[in-house]
């Protein structure tokens, strides 16, 4: 015989038409709910047979030291060196880390910040999707402090930590334009994250510098995962004239473009450099070395979770908590799959 699922706080939610931040209000008698919620939040509770966890029974702003971490692509290594910062920085200062991967799906995403505010964590560190605004700043009123790290979300007012993507897409362009290409292809993700926005920019500001006009068809933006971006990475090299070059946004996006290029049975850099921004274990040991923009990933995240325990008040000597933005700096590492363009 199956088990019964055991109802969650969503499930309230949902049977009592109201938002999960209204029953956590209630249920944990923590804030104002009119009268007519609260009773039709009980009766749901007992209906379903709902029993809130040992750990948010009874809870008002009482501490857990626990604090959710969201990454955006388990299987992608940057965030694995993301978390293994912050769960370093969390250690250190006796907290523990629940770990979240939405895989870019907005609605994975939702859940996944219901799961966090049942859990009752101090704190969320989050790589957002760009999406669910109303719902991070239900989170924000319900007493959990947010941190974004690695993006932003317009319209969210919490510190974050990203690193300078406009300034090292900008560069890492400038380096191939100086090396005479003109026809540069860039495979990036959602225009509408900070990433994929800001290393496009940074792309583009480089033409505009050198005077270079940008072939519309040579930019390919749509996600940051696999399987979405080979189809397009395959397109890039069927244009006519072909790409003489291709910028891919993030690690996943090189091995993506890497592959394509291979399965054409083009040579790098003889025929077709690349640039990668993230420089990653394979970007270092595959042969011709990749140029690569690299990032502090580690840092991000620990310094992700420093800027969280502040909000926090939890670092003593740290100084006042601000909304200011980290930016961490990029570097541009020149290696041997960039070389001038192919003679015609």
């Amino acid at each position: 015989m199956t088990p019964r699922r055991r109802p969650t706080l969503k499930d309230v939610a949902a049977r009592a038409g109201v938002g999960t931040a209204t029953v956590s209000r209630v249920l944990t008698g923590n804030g104002y709910t009119s009268q007519d919620a609260r009773d039709r939040i009980l009766a749901a509770a007992q209906e379903l047979g709902y029993r809130p966890s040992a750990l948010a029974r009874g809870l008002k702003l009482q501490r857990t030291e626990a604090l959710g971490l969201l990454v955006a692509d388990i299987t992608n290594p940057f965030y694995s060196f993301v978390a293994a910062g912050a769960l370093q920085a969390a250690s250190e200062a006796g907290h523990h880390l629940i770990l979240c991967a939405t895989s870019e799906d907005p609605k994975m995403e939702s859940e996944y910040i219901d799961v966090l505010l049942e859990s009752r964590v101090d704190g969320i560190l989050a790589v957002p999707t760009g999406a669910n605004l109303e719902q991070w700043e239900r989170a924000l009123e319900f007493g959990v402090q947010v941190v974004l790290v690695d993006r932003e979300l317009e319209g969210l007012r919490v510190p974050s930590v990203t690193v300078d993507n406009r300034g090292g897409a900008f560069e890492g362009t400038r380096l191939l334009l100086g090396l005479g290409h003109r026809r540069i292809a860039i495979l990036t993700g959602p225009r509408a994250t900070t990433t994929g926005g800001e290393r496009l920019a940074g792309y583009l500001d480089a033409h505009a510098g050198a005077g270079v006009p940008v072939d519309e068809r040579l930019v390919r933006s749509g996600s940051f995962m696999r399987e979405p971006a080979v189809a397009a990475a395959r397109e890039l090299l069927t244009e006519s004239p072909r790409a003489t070059a291709i910028f891919a946004a993030n690690n996943v996006l090189g091995e993506v473009a890497l592959a394509a290029i291979n399965e054409a049975g083009l040579r790098i850099p003889d025929d077709i450099s690349l640039l990668v921004f993230d420089d990653v274990a394979w970007t270092r040991q595959m042969t011709p070395a990749v140029t690569a923009i690299a990032q502090p990933m580690d840092r991000l995240g620990s310094v992700g979770v420093e800027r969280l325990l502040d909000a926090l008040g939890r670092r003593p000597g740290a100084g006042k908590a601000t909304d200011e933005p980290t930016r961490l700096p990029v570097q541009v590492i020149v290696r041997d799959s960039c070389g001038p363009p192919p003679r015609d």
